[in-house]
């Protein structure tokens, strides 16, 4: 289906920051209900590797401006309403806030998909959408705590709203070193809504379905601390594309 891979890696073919952070095994707890989350779940979780940062603008541009990229519609034939939903919208939004390093928002899930089949067939390695219970993991560790960086709220370790004051992104580094998750995987609280594999109806992550889909993280415009919870989950259709909505993405062990 896909081109023969190149010879590139994704830690070289996309522009930095970009870094994969190794996720041991291990179990995560999913407690909101909603969706498939009828009741707390604990969840058995593969290894696997997961970007540091969310993509970036100047990542998905390379996706935009790749003459076997955005433009070549086969990356969305994975499933029906996917490459109906790319007939009717041939073209991406343009960026909506920040510069190169700032999260690329305004992508469909159908878009992120697609990005993911690309950068796969582009690297040879297995690129796709995190599923919820890998997000979690990644964001929350082993010990189960509130927020990526620990158990109790700061207002300094995240972009948030909780003033009111806040419009757009930030770029994806802004917060290094302060609101990292136990693994070292930077920005999961804040900044952007990070779209997951995950179907919010039926908790798989079949991409030839249309279900809504699974968010995770809280964005800039998000004004109270549950939102940023390793716990809190969000859904959205997956044909729409919002300032407040991103992705990042995770390669097979």
């Amino acid at each position: 289906m896909y081109p023969k891979p190149q010879a590139a890696s994704s830690s070289t073919f996309l522009p930095a920051p970009f870094a994969w952070v190794n996720i041991p095994g291990g179990t995560t707890r999913l407690v909101q209900r909603g969706g498939y989350v009828v009741q707390p779940v604990t969840v058995e979780v593969a290894p696997f590797a997961i970007a540091q940062y969310p993509v970036t603008n100047a990542q998905y541009q390379v996706f935009v401006d790749a003459p076997d990229g955005y433009a070549d519609s086969h990356w969305w034939d994975y499933s029906l309403p996917a490459a109906a939903w790319r007939v009717e919208n041939p073209q991406p939004s343009d960026m909506a806030y920040g510069g190169d390093d700032c999260p690329r928002t305004h992508v469909t899930w159908y878009e992120a998909v697609a990005f993911c089949a690309w950068l796969s067939a582009s690297t040879g390695e297995a690129i796709r959408l995190p599923e919820e219970a890998e997000w979690q993991r990644a964001a929350q560790g082993d010990d189960g705590r509130e927020y990526p960086w620990g158990e109790e709220w700061d207002d300094e370790r995240c972009h948030h709203n909780l003033a009111g004051n806040r419009i757009g992104t930030v770029p994806v580094t802004a917060y290094a070193g302060r609101g990292d998750s136990p693994f070292g995987v930077v920005d999961m609280a804040g900044n952007v809504w990070e779209w997951c594999a995950t179907s919010w109806e039926t908790g798989l992550a079949d991409l030839n379905v249309d279900n809504v889909r699974v968010l995770r993280g809280g964005s800039w415009f998000d004004g109270v601390m549950s939102s940023f919870r390793t716990t809190c989950r969000g859904s959205w259709n997956p044909d729409l594309a919002s300032d407040l909505r991103g992705f990042r993405i995770v390669r097979n062990s």
